[in-house]
């Protein structure tokens, strides 16, 4: 019977997800304010103190029992030690599924953000977009000058601050008690590995469920890592939904009065909405993008060049497989979703306006 324990645990655990997924209320009731907030605290409280990011502590882990099943299983006899490498397997797969679930999956099938904070989100027009892409061009470069005044140069490269963890981690905290949105526990944002590490699996950041750590590319270009830390952080406090995360994500920094926070958010913000409308309309994105600054334009190319000193392994198959995982897990548009932050912040906009 003990060779089953994890599969049946697994079995529970996908039973209450199915519930959870049709009622999305209970799932924000019982799990995300309840359970999850006790696990939230729990990591924060144990993990969270280690002076070091917690996925080196993960990977040790790993490695060790690996390395005693596999001199366990060097000493047994050839059909013993099949039959235990397969229920090896199947624990460990079934394990790692119910973990996840547990600990942070579950939020998945929470209740919707635009239904929580009352957001029309609906698909802009070509014409919304632009009136929006000229509006967040304004906004972006008005914000730039706060960093770099000369507008025919790039932005010089920048310390950032040491306290960004604690700050960004205070701001979006902020953010979410104002909108009446949970923001359980103190989750840590840090910079694991070596450069380019998470950007070559396809990732600017990532959060770790089972650390309860949002974790950032060392590599990132120092204009993103304030927007990226603060989605990631977002996933910490119970959010699933890609394109929520960076929503909020944009509401919590664009608020900062730390000229560097505020303007990598808008200018997170702006890249969002530039790729939106240069699907909608290619030639008239084209006219506006060559009207924008030299320094602004640097910045971008800057930004990019980060990212590719850091060539993405296996990259087609990477998208296809997070694409199919994240429809999995009931977000039907699947990487689309990333996308979503502009519908969102254009509801939150016209939202704000009628009040």
């Amino acid at each position: 019977m003990k060779h089953f324990l994890w599969p049946s645990a697994l079995f529970l655990a996908l039973i209450a997800r199915a519930v959870f997924q049709v009622n999305p209320e209970l799932t924000e009731s019982i799990y995300t304010r309840g359970l999850f907030a006790g696990i939230r605290w729990l990591l924060d409280h144990t993990l969270g103190w280690l002076p070091f990011p917690s996925v080196y502590l993960l990977f040790g882990l790993m490695l060790w029992v690996l390395g005693r099943f596999i001199v366990s299983l060097i000493t047994m006899p050839g059909r013993d030690a099949l039959l235990r490498l397969g229920f090896f397997t199947l624990n460990t797969i079934a394990g790692i599924g119910t973990l996840f679930l547990v600990l942070w999956g579950f939020n998945y099938c929470r209740l919707p953000v635009e239904k929580q904070l009352g957001l029309e989100v609906k698909n802009p027009s070509a014409t919304a977009l632009r009136t929006e892409f000229e509006r967040q061009t304004a906004v972006v470069l008005k914000t730039r000058t706060k960093l770099q005044y000369d507008t025919a140069t790039a932005i010089p490269t920048l310390r950032i601050p040491l306290s960004m963890e604690s700050d960004i981690r205070g701001m979006v905290e902020k953010k979410y008690k104002e909108l009446g949105l949970p923001a359980a526990g103190r989750p840590r944002g840090r910079e694991p590995f070596w450069n380019g590490f998470l950007i070559r699996f396809g990732a600017a950041g990532i959060y770790n469920p089972f650390t309860g750590e949002g974790n950032i590319d060392r590599g990132l270009y120092f204009l993103t890592k304030p927007y990226n830390l603060a989605h990631e952080l977002g996933h910490a406090y119970g959010w699933g939904d890609e394109g929520t995360c960076t929503f909020l994500a944009y509401l919590a920094l664009s608020a900062s009065e730390e000229p560097l926070y505020r303007y990598s958010a808008e200018l997170g913000y702006w890249r969002e909405l530039a790729s939106a409308y240069r699907r909608a309309e290619p030639e008239q994105y084209k006219v506006l993008f060559e009207q924008l600054p030299t320094g602004f334009v640097t910045d971008l190319v800057k930004i990019r060049e980060a990212v590719d000193r850091y060539p993405e392994f296996f990259e087609a198959f990477r998208r296809k497989t997070y694409d199919n995982y994240l429809k999995s897990q009931g977000i039907r548009e699947g990487m689309a979703n990333y996308g979503k932050v502009v519908p969102l912040v254009m509801a939150w906009r016209s939202l704000k306006f009628k009040d």
